[in-house]
């Protein structure tokens, strides 16, 4: 079987080919069994067991109101392989857009970037992915990790799959403070009931 791709509206005869030599599928009707092993990848990538990552809040548990809190998430490329129709089949999971919700009612994304931890000593900079709380309180934060996918069978080329697997790893917990500051005269030591002791 040779395999081509292309948009659905455009002519069949002008879609690319993948690869330089045909795909062995091992049937007496290999168009027939290719035709519905596409329909079968499609349905196990939407189902596969994918590992949807884990993403982090600095800082965390706690935050400040009107301070960024930074947020980043980690996933993997995974591979998966099985056999459909008596045909080896391989398929590969890369994630490739993140949407994050802050519990507060904002959302950012999709996007394209995951975010990345910082320094110790830059905790509470902007970054792409960082959000500012406008009000103390509790809030459920999570990321919604989609992922993109391609197939090979028989040790064919790599072809994309039409469509795309969505995760979502655990829901985190952020208690976000106000903080007040205020001078005071007392001597702790001389004053143990005193503001702020």
């Amino acid at each position: 079987v040779w395999w081509h791709s292309g948009l659905k509206a455009t002519p069949r005869e002008t879609w690319p080919r993948y690869g330089d030599t045909p795909t062995c599928i091992y049937t007496s009707d290999p168009d027939e069994v290719a035709a519905e092993l596409v329909g079968l990848v499609l349905e196990e990538f939407q189902t596969a067991p994918i590992d949807p990552g884990t993403f982090a809040l600095q800082p965390s548990p706690y935050s400040l109101v009107n301070m960024p809190t930074n947020l980043y998430a980690e996933a993997r490329e995974q591979t998966f392989d099985m056999t459909l129709l008596g045909q080896s089949v391989r398929i590969q999971v890369t994630p490739t857009e993140y949407e994050w919700n802050y519990g507060d009612g904002t959302i950012y994304g999709p996007a394209a970037w995951p975010g990345n931890a910082l320094p110790e000593e830059l905790v509470g900079e902007v970054t792409e992915t960082s959000h500012v709380y406008q009000e103390p309180g509790d809030y459920f934060v999570s990321v919604a990790i989609y992922f993109s996918g391609k197939y090979s069978i028989n040790g064919g080329p790599m072809i994309p799959i039409d469509g795309r697997a969505l995760t979502f790893p655990p829901v985190q917990t952020i208690s976000v403070w106000k903080s007040e500051s205020r001078n005071v005269a007392d001597d702790c030591f001389q004053n143990p009931s005193g503001f702020g002791c």
